[in-house]
């Protein structure tokens, strides 16, 4: 049987982090995202992790007598989902953009207003053991927040949907990691 049983990845572990468009990404992984004073930490995130989802138009040609030619793509959207666990002020800008916070005397005010379009950075950092990967997105936006179950038989979450807007360059977003198994080859030296 082909293949290596190192190159699996169960991410065990994650964060997702906000920054305002246009904050720089340690371009290491030994700078601890805490350390990097404009990126904010969501918190807690659901046992379930982070989705990937991809969308696009596909237009088929055929020659003469149905034999397949050509696909047109059109229309690419990639989104991540990932479910918060925590209601903290970096989760309520999400949430609600555009709304705001006060407090007073102890007691907090929210004024939630229709929410409004406001793109955002984004680092999913993801750990498997000693392989780290942040997934660095430019520029995103929270589109869609699932169903939050004000019970007390379900905890409180926000599922967020991040719609990802490509750059100049077409770039959707960027990984950068430490795991061997995904190593390009090195140029030789000289």
């Amino acid at each position: 049987m082909a293949g290596d049983i190192a190159n699996p990845r169960l991410w065990e572990g994650a964060d997702l982090w906000t920054a305002p468009v246009g904050t720089l990404l340690p371009t290491d992984l030994s700078t601890d995202m805490t350390d990097v004073a404009a990126w904010k930490a969501v918190g807690l995130l659901s046992e379930d992790g982070a989705s990937e989802g991809r969308d696009e138009d596909t237009s088929d040609f055929y020659a003469w007598g149905g034999k397949l030619i050509r696909v047109r793509r059109s229309k690419h959207k990639r989104t991540i989902t990932v479910t918060c666990l925590e209601d903290n002020l970096v989760v309520f800008g999400l949430v609600n953009p555009g709304s705001s916070v006060s407090t007073a005397n102890g007691v907090n005010t929210r004024k939630i207003r229709i929410p409004k379009s406001e793109r955002v950075s984004f680092c999913l950092e993801l750990m498997d053991g000693d392989i780290t990967r942040r997934r660095f997105i430019r520029q995103g936006e929270v589109t869609a927040v699932g169903e939050v179950a004000l019970s007390d038989s379900a905890l409180q979450a926000f599922e967020l949907t991040i719609t990802i807007y490509p750059d100049a360059d077409n770039v959707l977003y960027e990984d950068i990691d430490n795991d061997p198994q995904g190593a390009a080859p090195e140029a030789p030296a000289g």
